[in-house]
């Protein structure tokens, strides 16, 4: 699983992603079920660096966003499929309405370049052995994690300092040295 997702890795489009998430004023970051695991570790790594990101996984809040989408506005969908409803809504949405648009999917369909401003293909656990025991978020993971380094990289020392203050605002010790939050 792993080589297979590095042959399908694309340093350029990584970083054409990384570029349009910098040039975001606001990230919402979608998927359901395994996927939604990535969009809300998406939320999760990312806030901290401080990327205006939101993440959501329920059906009807994925719908809706469609309709308070502003300038700006970066939609980053999940799904492994390509076919999930409620998230190809909304990206169609999106790409209407002038919005940068990006999917990861195992999906390597054309018609998701119509309304994709840039479609990440992620291994495909489909065919592999054990592919039952090993979790389907993995290879999107691996992608996120692939461009939260870049995205770090690019002005390193705020980002760290930001993630430092996050990590610090978070877990502050008392006088005694125990964590309080």
């Amino acid at each position: 699983l792993l080589n297979k997702e590095y042959s399908l890795m694309d340093i350029s489009q990584i970083q054409r992603v990384v570029t349009m998430l910098i040039n975001a004023k606001r990230v919402i970051a979608v998927g359901k079920g395994s996927s939604g695991y990535a969009a809300s570790e998406m939320e999760s790594r990312f806030v901290r660096v401080g990327l205006n990101i939101d993440s959501l996984t329920d059906s009807d809040r994925i719908r809706m966003q469609s309709v308070f989408l502003k300038d700006g506005d970066t939609v980053v969908a999940f799904s492994i499929s390509g076919k999930t409803d409620d998230i190809i809504y909304l990206l169609k949405q999106a790409h209407a309405r002038g919005k940068k648009t990006i999917f990861f999917t195992a999906a390597d369909s054309p018609v998701l370049h119509e309304f994709c401003d840039e479609v990440v293909l992620v291994a495909s656990l489909e065919y592999l052995e054990n592919g039952n025991l090993i979790s389907p978020q993995f290879p999107m993971l691996l992608v996120l994690d692939l461009i939260y380094s870049e995205f770090i990289n690019i002005d390193s020392v705020l980002k760290s300092a930001i993630l430092e203050d996050t990590v610090t605002t978070l877990y502050k010790k008392d006088d005694k040295g125990f964590a309080q939050r």
